[in-house]
């Protein structure tokens, strides 16, 4: 057999089995629905992320409860009973205020007057005893959470302003120590304002101004609280 009966046989058959397939009906719903979800961009699913909640505290026993409000309670007892640290700076401005006439004062010439109108404010002011020197004013300062009660006295033509206080509120700073007739004073320097401090029972006492500190221990030795 030639090569070209044998090609036209092979054409005679496809084109015999073409035509069969031809008049058969085909489903192409499932190829369609393939090729359209083939087409689509995949869907990206983010994980799950469990969050679990944990509180920042974890339980304790009644007795460490018990124990730190008992240490709480004592340090707010602490705070507001232990007495404040008197500044010899804030002092030396308290000074100069009152020597200057800069503060709210009052105009006395006596102790027994300066004790009554001091007495009619209502800041807590403290009693004073008899000054050694001329009473010129008096006047209340609120203080490191106390009132401290001022007078002003000039002596030898000096200005000396004397504090009292609380000395459960007030208590004086570690300074150089001075003794006379058996009394303890601490002496202090602060912008040119030299100070003494002391205590007697429950008064706390400061004699300050441009006076020399020897000259501030004599005045402070004579004054009784």
């Amino acid at each position: 057999m030639s090569n070209a009966n044998r090609q036209d046989r092979l054409d005679r058959a496809t084109a015999a089995r073409l035509s069969k397939l031809a008049g058969r009906q085909i489903n192409t719903q499932s190829v369609e629905e393939w090729v359209e979800q083939s087409l689509q961009p995949p869907v990206m699913q983010k994980p799950v992320r469990v969050l679990a909640w944990r509180p920042w505290w974890r339980p304790i026993s009644a007795a460490a409860a018990i124990l730190i409000a008992v240490v709480v309670g004592w340090m707010m007892l602490d705070g507001a009973t232990s007495p404040a640290m008197a500044s010899p700076t804030e002092l030396a401005r308290i000074h100069f205020d009152v020597a200057n006439g800069l503060a709210p004062h009052l105009k006395v010439s006596s102790v027994a007057e300066a004790n009554r109108l001091l007495a009619e404010q209502s800041g807590g002011a403290l009693p004073v005893f008899e000054l050694p020197g001329e009473v010129r004013s008096c006047c209340l300062h609120q203080y490191a959470a106390t009132t401290l009660t001022c007078v002003l006295i000039e002596r030898d033509g000096h200005l000396v302003t004397v504090a009292i206080a609380e000395v459960a509120k007030l208590h004086s700073p570690e300074g150089k120590t001075m003794t006379r007739d058996g009394r303890v004073f601490v002496a202090h320097t602060a912008n040119g304002i030299n100070m003494v401090m002391a205590h007697k029972g429950t008064r706390w006492l400061c004699v300050m101004g441009d006076v020399p500190t020897d000259e501030l221990v004599a005045i402070a030795s004579e004054i009784q609280l």
